[in-house]
């Protein structure tokens, strides 16, 4: 993962202009190892750097978030990442400190990177559910986003194949790999997807005794307030209208889904 690096008040940036000497050509100074000589290329040619300064006669313009992509104003915090691969290799990103973090796969496109974008919709999906039919639908489309990861190393292996005009090791692990991943893709849809039960605090009737009059219907002889005289009241431990305790089963939904977190490569 990229490293995120904090900053409490962003500066005002300025080009970046070489340094001149009395000559008035670009200064440079020698990059030297740890040894204290000075580094040369494969030929031998000494190797220097170029001196810089920040020009205060040409201020830039301020950073933007990535995220809600709005202007990163001085003084005000903010984090950046610089990653060094994937889409966004060596360019820096910025983002308000009150904004979201970098999730791997906004900078990544590795296979470890998008098997977590499927792993965190997958979970972010689930965690609205109301029926088992969701769940199954959910379950379905991180299949589909697997086996289109198959699919693709699927191609790989195939433009290998066809630039050398035989199979190569490299095009014959692709090839494994997606074979491991089209076989998790069928394991994630046929999941047991687990049936809501009744809820323990009212057994699905969704109504348990009134709490303020005890059951009875009645506060010093007047219907009671909370419960209209009826004695009771609905179940709020986090049931459904049908009594069903859905909290409860969609928190079991963690224990029992746990194969879409399971890549086997």
């Amino acid at each position: 993962m990229a490293r995120v690096t904090h900053v409490k008040k962003a500066q005002q940036r300025y080009r970046t202009v070489p340094v001149l000497d009395d000559e008035g050509k670009p200064k440079r100074t020698p990059v030297m190892r740890k040894d204290g000589t000075q580094k040369t290329t494969k030929r031998g040619t000494p190797i220097f750097m170029t001196v810089t300064m920040a020009d205060k006669s040409q201020p830039l313009d301020p950073y933007t978030c990535d995220y809600c992509h709005k202007t990163i104003e001085v003084g005000t915090s903010f984090k950046h990442i610089s990653p060094r691969s994937g889409p966004y290799g060596g360019h820096k990103r910025t983002r308000h400190e009150r904004c979201p973090s970098w999730q791997v796969w906004e900078y990544s496109s590795s296979l470890s990177a998008r098997l977590a974008q499927i792993s965190h919709d997958f979970w972010q999906e689930i965690d609205g559910v109301e029926s088992t039919d969701d769940v199954q639908g959910a379950l379905d489309s991180a299949a589909e986003e697997i086996r289109s990861l198959a699919e693709e190393k699927r191609e790989g292996a195939s433009n290998i194949e066809e630039g050398f005009d035989h199979p190569t090791a490299t095009s014959e692990e692709l090839e494994s790999v997606a074979d491991e991943l089209e076989t998790w893709a069928d394991d994630v849809s046929s999941a047991d997807v687990p049936e809501p039960e009744a809820c323990t605090e009212c057994d699905g009737t969704h109504e348990v005794e009134c709490p303020t009059c005890d059951g009875d219907g009645k506060v010093e002889d007047e219907d009671c307030e909370e419960c209209d005289g009826s004695g009771t009241v609905d179940c709020e431990a986090g049931c459904d209208e049908d009594g069903m305790d859905i909290v409860g089963w969609r928190e079991s939904l963690q224990d029992s889904l746990t194969i879409v977190d399971e890549c086997p490569v």
